[in-house]
């Protein structure tokens, strides 16, 4: 049989939608794809994606494409897509000998080689990983073909050059753990941790946002260049919709964040209408109030407005700032990709963050050896998440988190543990150790302040008791009774210091939110007090 491993071009139109039919079916969402001058548009070199195919027996036994660019970035990456490998293809070895010729040019080209592989795709997955892939990540729910599909992040680099390995903050702890195992697989050292007391941006300012068109972003991100803001965002990749990453109608958006009619910050951002997702893609900032509130509204817009399953960004590891916005937000890394940026200053780590709008549930797949590790990392990163609705309800409507966001409130449920008190059962007695404070899921306790006296006060379902000792670990000053039978959410003082020094920020919220509310009851009750003596 003769095998030819070449360009495709424009001629190749018919026999590459046959292979289309063969591997997706004639079913696909984007119905461009069976449409053959589009096809030839595609295959074209001169105006299309440069894609690779296997001819056997005057057919296409396998193609795959290099995904243009939005923009000539310098990242020096080959961005494979489109991979369409008949089972029969990787039987017989031709999707291989397509593969090691996708090699051969990345090395030429001194480019690194990444590649999305379905996670129900087990011979891909094995073909990527006896060619000297690594599995650099995977991301839940990520393509729509009939129904959703993870997708797993290969990583085959060109070179050993490691580029800037930032120090990471110790409170970034789920991104240490997926970069280390990535790092140890490309034999490139692990990070370095830090103490730094990193902080995310603010969630809250005194600022307008505004919807803009991506061509007005890109003249303010270009005026706003004189004050030399950070690149925090990967940007400039493709920027086509779903699996196959066609072009569609859907624009990059955009929001700018002003004040006083002055412009401090953007985001630009894309709906892909054919996965049902949002992917940040580019952002400047002049002014540290501004970045975190617009990424506030992007992923609270994606779920309200476009009705988002996910929201996505590449955060660059050089903004930790940034990447303590996005875990306080809600998102989590799914992906992490070793010198993936550059720029003039060199290359940079790459993260690929990703907020779920939608339920969490576990990939019904088989995984190879390479990518089974990775896989359980990020199926832990999620399940960490799934706090019940209930109680993330409860936690959002008490004064003491108040001005917490989504990735921080998770970390303060996680620290809870349910308890059940039987009507008239003590909860603590007076003189007891404080070290745990209380909220009533449901049911009622009583305050006394000597036994068998009428209770002080009565505390029911959201809200908190017990907090006054927790704060300075100082003995109980009253006795705490359930008068009905109580459901009680604990969290031991231990246990939140120790969440308090890896996260400086939410531990002064609390304590701020905390003598607010102790001062509110001290004025409460000098009013009170005052009252009675006249």
């Amino acid at each position: 049989m003769d095998t030819i491993i070449r360009q495709a071009t424009v001629d190749d139109a018919l026999r590459w939608l046959d292979l289309l039919k063969r591997v997706l079916g004639d079913d696909y969402p984007d119905l461009q794809v069976y449409d053959t001058a589009w096809i030839g548009s595609q295959l074209d070199p001169a105006v299309g994606h440069e894609t690779w195919v296997v001819e056997r027996n005057g057919g296409l036994a396998a193609s795959v494409s290099f995904l243009q660019p939005m923009s000539q970035t310098r990242n020096p990456v080959v961005n494979l897509g489109r991979q369409l490998f008949p089972a029969e293809s990787i039987e017989d070895g031709s999707a291989e000998a397509l593969l090691n010729q996708v090699n051969q040019l990345g090395q030429e080209r001194k480019q690194a080689i990444i590649a999305r592989v379905l996670a129900g795709d087990a011979g891909q997955q094995q073909l990527f990983e006896k060619l000297g892939y690594i599995c650099a990540g995977f991301q839940p729910f990520k393509h729509v073909i009939r129904n959703r599909h993870g997708a797993l992040f290969y990583l085959r680099l060109a070179t050993q050059e490691s580029g800037q390995r930032h120090p990471v903050s110790e409170s970034l702890h789920q991104i240490i753990d997926l970069a280390n195992a990535v790092l140890e697989r490309v034999q490139m050292p692990a990070l370095t941790i830090v103490r730094d007391g990193v902080t995310g941006y603010p969630l809250q300012a005194d600022l307008q946002i505004e919807t803009a068109s991506y061509h007005d972003f890109a003249l303010w991100r270009l005026h706003a260049q004189s004050s030399a803001p950070a690149t925090e965002l990967s940007s400039g990749y493709n920027l086509g919709l779903g699996y196959l990453r066609t072009s569609g109608d859907a624009p990059v958006r955009a929001v700018l964040a002003k004040r006083s009619g002055k412009v401090l910050a953007g985001l630009a951002f894309l709906e892909d209408t054919l996965d049902r997702c949002v992917r940040l893609v580019d952002s400047f900032g002049a002014e540290d109030t501004a970045t975190g509130m617009l990424f506030q509204h992007v992923a609270k817009q994606s779920q309200e407005q476009f009705n988002a399953a996910y929201v996505e960004a590449d955060v660059l590891v050089s903004a930790p700032r940034l990447l303590k916005t996005a875990e306080q937000l809600g998102f989590a890394p799914v992906a992490y990709l070793p010198a993936l940026f550059a720029n003039a200053e060199g290359r940079t780590d790459v993260v690929k963050m990703v907020r779920l709008n939608m339920a969490y549930a576990p990939e019904p797949a088989e995984f190879c050896a390479g990518a089974r590790p990775i896989v359980t990392l990020i199926d832990q990163h999620f399940q960490d998440q799934k706090i019940g609705v209930a109680i993330m309800n409860l936690l959002r409507g008490l004064s003491i988190f108040s001005g917490l966001g989504e990735g921080e409130l998770r970390k303060v449920a996680r620290l809870l543990v349910q308890r059940l008190y039987r009507p008239g059962e003590t909860v603590f007695h007076k003189g007891d150790a404080g070290d745990q404070a209380y909220v009533v899921m449901r049911g009622q306790i009583e305050i006394h302040l000597e036994d068998k006296t009428l209770p002080i006060a009565m505390v029911t379902s959201g809200q908190i008791f017990g907090e006054l000792a927790f704060l300075d670990g100082s003995p109980r000053i009253a006795t705490a009774i359930a008068n009905q039978a109580t459901i009680v959410l604990v969290i031991a003082r231990d246990a939140f210091n120790d969440l308090m020094q890896r996260e400086p920020r939410l531990g002064l919220v609390v304590l701020r939110n905390m003598a607010l509310e102790l001062s509110n009851r001290l004025r409460r009750t000098n009013i009170v007090a005052s009252a009675v003596k006249k």
